[in-house]
C-alpha cells in the first residue's frame, strides 16, 4: 500500500477553522469582545506567528526554541477556552466542512491503492469531523488537541490579560494602521516576558501540530506503515507545512505545494495549482515516474489548457481525463526543482491567486 500525508485546511477543506472561531468571538458575551473586530485580531496574531518563524534570530532572542509554525492556535486558545464549549466547536465544524470540489470522489479513488493520513494544525473538533466525512480513520489523523472542558477547570481569570492584549495592544495596532512592527515589543512582552498569568498557563498546555511536529508525524507514519519517506507523497499549502514538505523533498519523496503560498512553494518539489481536488490525481497515478510525467505535462500545458478534451490520451489516464472534462478544468502542475528564481516567483503568484479564488468560493458556502 502507498502512503500519502495530507494537510487538512487548504488541500482538503477551504475553511480555516481557527480563523472562523476568531471571527465568532465578536458574538460571545463572556469577555465583552463584541466591540472589537476579532477577525482582524486573529489576523494580527497570525502575522505575529509568521514573524516569529520567518525572521532569523527571533526565537533565540525570546528563548522560545520550541515555537513552531501554526502556534497561532496556541496563542488564541485561551480566548476559545473562555468563550466556547467543545459541543459548540463540534456543531460549528459540522455546519460547514468546506470540502474542495472533487474531494469526496478523489478520496474514494485513492483509498483503493493509498493509505491516507491527515496531518493538520486544526483543532480536533474540526479535523475529526471532516476526516470522518471522508471515512478516514481517527487513528490516521494527527491534529491539535484542544480539550475545552478540561482546560476550563483550571481557568479562573484571564480578564486582566485580555485587557492588555486586546484593549491595549490590539487597539494600539489599529491606531497605527495595522502596523505589526508598532506592537512587536508589546506582544513579545505579553507572551514571553511578563509574569505568568492564567492566559499564558492555558496557552502553554496546548501543543499545536505544526512545523517540526508535522515532520515527526511523517516519521511516525513511516514507522507504522513500514513505508520509507522517500516513497511517500505529502501535500501542504502554508508555513505550518514547511518541515513536512522539506523532509519529503530531502528524502526523495513527492512534496506538493497545493495552492500554496511562498512558504510551501519554497520547501516543496512539485506545485499544483487547481480549482478541483481531482487535479492532484495524475501525480498520484504517475508517482513512480514523476519526473517524466512532469516534463511532459509542462511541455503540453500551454497547448491543452483551454480545453481538457485536448489532453493526449497517453499523458494521463482516461479516468483523469474524464474528470477534467466533467468539471471543465485543467490543473497546472510543475516541477519546482528545475525552476529559476523568477519562475518560482511566477508560480507563487499563481498559487496565491488560486488560494484567494478558493477562499472567495468558500465564503459563498455559508
Amino acid at each position: 500500500m502507498n502512503v500519502a500525508c495530507w494537510d487538512l485546511e487548504g488541500p482538503i477543506s477551504v475553511i480555516d477553522f481557527a480563523a472562523e472561531l476568531g471571527k465568532k468571538l465578536n458574538n460571545k458575551s463572556e469577555l465583552n469582545l463584541n466591540k472589537y473586530n476579532m477577525g482582524e485580531f486573529f489576523t494580527m496574531i497570525s502575522n505575529y506567528d509568521d514573524y516569529i518563524i520567518d525572521v532569523p534570530g527571533v526565537k533565540e532572542k525570546l528563548n522560545i526554541p520550541g515555537y513552531q509554525p501554526g502556534d497561532t492556535l496556541r496563542l488564541m486558545a485561551p480566548l476559545y477556552v473562555s468563550c466556547f464549549t467543545d459541543e459548540e466547536l463540534i456543531s460549528l465544524a459540522k455546519s460547514n466542512l468546506g470540502l474542495l470540489p472533487g474531494c469526496r470522489e478523489l478520496m474514494k479513488i485513492l483509498k483503493k491503492d493509498w493509505d491516507i493520513f491527515v496531518i493538520s494544525t486544526s483543532y480536533t473538533h474540526f479535523a475529526h469531523i471532516v476526516t470522518a466525512a471522508l471515512e478516514i480513520p481517527k487513528d490516521h489523523v494527527y491534529c491539535t488537541d484542544l480539550n475545552i472542558q478540561n482546560l476550563k477547570k483550571s481557568l479562573s481569570n484571564i480578564e486582566d490579560a485580555v485587557n492588555v492584549l486586546i484593549r491595549e495592544i490590539f487597539k494600539k495596532y489599529l491606531t497605527n494602521n495595522k502596523d505589526l512592527n508598532s506592537i512587536i515589543d508589546d506582544l513579545n512582552d505579553f507572551f514571553w516576558i511578563s509574569p505568568d498569568s492564567d492566559y499564558i498557563r492555558i496557552m502553554n498546555e496546548v501543543i499545536v501540530r505544526g512545523g517540526k511536529r508535522k515532520e515527526l508525524a511523517v516519521e511516525d507514519i513511516s514507522k507504522r506503515t513500514n513505508i520509507p519517506i522517500s516513497e511517500m507523497i505529502a501535500l501542504g499549502d502554508s508555513i505550518t507545512d514547511i518541515n513536512m514538505l522539506q523532509r519529503l523533498s530531502d528524502d526523495g519523496g513527492i512534496a506538493i505545494s497545493f495552492n500554496g503560498n511562498r512558504f510551501s512553494v519554497e520547501h516543496a518539489n512539485v506545485a499544483l495549482t487547481t480549482s478541483n481536488c481531482i487535479g492532484v490525481l495524475p501525480i498520484f497515478q504517475a508517482n513512480k515516474s514523476i519526473k517524466n510525467f512532469l516534463e511532459h505535462w509542462e511541455f503540453n500545458f500551454k497547448s491543452l489548457q483551454k480545453d481538457p478534451i485536448n489532453i493526449p490520451n497517453d499523458l494521463i489516464s482516461q479516468q483523469c481525463k474524464d474528470f477534467f472534462i466533467k468539471y471543465n478544468f485543467i490543473p497546472e502542475i510543475v516541477n519546482l526543482t528545475n525552476k529559476s528564481k523568477e519562475q518560482i516567483k511566477e508560480i507563487i503568484s499563481k498559487q496565491e491567486k488560486m488560494r484567494k479564488f478558493m477562499k472567495g468560493w468558500a465564503s459563498k458556502l455559508g
